[in-house]
């Protein structure tokens, strides 16, 4: 038996790293191979491209790489065709997956979509051809199952990765003056936000500022100089959390880990102007961080744009966030008991042997 994974992304990665391995704790005979990144590649999964390696994000940017894409698009077919694979594994990346989820169906091979795209936030349009070309959807949010049942279609929360990574990891430290800084996984994301965060450290020579480096972003790293309190880290976050007072989060999946980590923090995010605001124009929800986003309330403080300057960011980290604690408890309890080896394995395995 044999699956093919697409993850374009570094947080999906990340968070389909935890189902690769454990659809190879439970068939060890089965193969697996893909487009993903490192920590699928340790995992278990033969990495045929790194595609989460150089992600893109925003309007403008995709326009930019648009045949970039395209070639993509024909490359990966080939690969699929040349693995022969009985399931294709979707990992978010929409306007790239959903290409491949209607040929992979037209060719006959079963397709899973772990991680849908977020069609509650805006493209709502997508819930035709992702529900049509998905035989199986898998959920890591537990509002999901409600908001697709109300119009009509199943699919399945099956815990989040996260969540059972992070089960009995807490890293805050109160009074430490350690501020965690995660400006992105993305290189415009961090060539937005890290002038912005080496300003603070300037600001604040009191504090010890820690940068944890995404691994996409590494080789390509922009920034030489820095202030002596700012340390750059390539580790995990987990590690890179420890003793922690606070956190600056790029939003994305690292503010639901930093939240999982029990970290307060507040998400900042700078786009291209061009893309915000066409964003502003189509996006259908309150908030941009996923612990607000999941609660449906905003448990911890969102900063966009022109909001994120030195004097805002300084208020942050001086007051710090004590009082998100009982939200980010919340939080753990929204999210329920569900995990991956016992949700998410069996409707995969029953799809392959369907």
């Amino acid at each position: 038996m044999k699956v093919f994974w697409i993850a374009g992304e570094p947080s999906g990665d990340t968070q389909a790293a935890v189902l690769v391995r454990a659809l190879k704790d439970s068939v060890p005979e089965l193969e697996q191979a893909g487009w993903g990144g490192t920590h699928m590649a340790e995992a278990g999964m033969k990495q045929v491209f790194d595609l989460s390696g150089k992600p893109l994000m925003g309007f403008v940017e995709v326009v930019f790489k648009a045949t970039t894409i395209l070639k993509q698009v024909k490359a990966v077919k080939n690969d699929i065709a040349a693995f022969e694979p009985q399931i294709l594994i979707l990992v978010d990346y929409a306007g790239f997956n959903l290409r491949i989820a209607k040929w992979a169906q037209f060719k006959g091979i079963r397709v899973v979509y772990f991680i849908p795209p977020k069609i509650w936030a805006w493209k709502e349009s997508r819930l035709k051809s992702l529900t049509a070309y998905s035989n199986v959807i898998l959920s890591i949010l537990p509002f999901e199952e409600h908001w697709y049942a109300a119009r009509g279609h199943e699919i399945h929360y099956v815990g989040n990765p996260l969540l059972l990574r992070y089960a009995q990891e807490r890293r805050y430290q109160r009074g430490s003056k350690k501020v965690l800084l995660l400006p992105g996984s993305r290189m415009q994301e961090i060539k937005r936000l890290m002038p912005e965060f080496i300003e603070l450290a300037k600001a604040l020579p009191e504090y010890r500022f820690h940068v944890v480096r995404a691994a996409s972003v590494r080789e390509n790293w922009p920034f030489v100089e820095l202030p002596r309190n700012l340390v750059l880290e390539d580790r995990s976050l987990e590690d890179g959390a420890v003793g922690s007072e606070y956190a600056l989060t790029c939003s994305g999946t690292a503010s639901l880990e930093i939240a999982l980590l029990g970290i307060p923090q507040s998400v900042v995010y700078k786009a291209n102007s061009i893309s915000l605001a066409i964003a502003r124009k189509l996006i259908k929800v309150d908030y941009f961080s996923l612990p607000n986003l999941i609660m449906d309330e905003p448990i911890v403080p969102e900063f966009l744009q022109e909001q994120v300057h030195l004097e805002q960011l300084k208020y942050l980290v001086i007051t710090g966030g004590e009082d998100q604690l009982p939200d980010i408890a919340r939080l753990r309890e929204r999210m329920g008991t569900r995990d991956l080896t016992k949700d998410a394995v069996p409707r995969i395995l029953a799809v392959l042997k369907d």
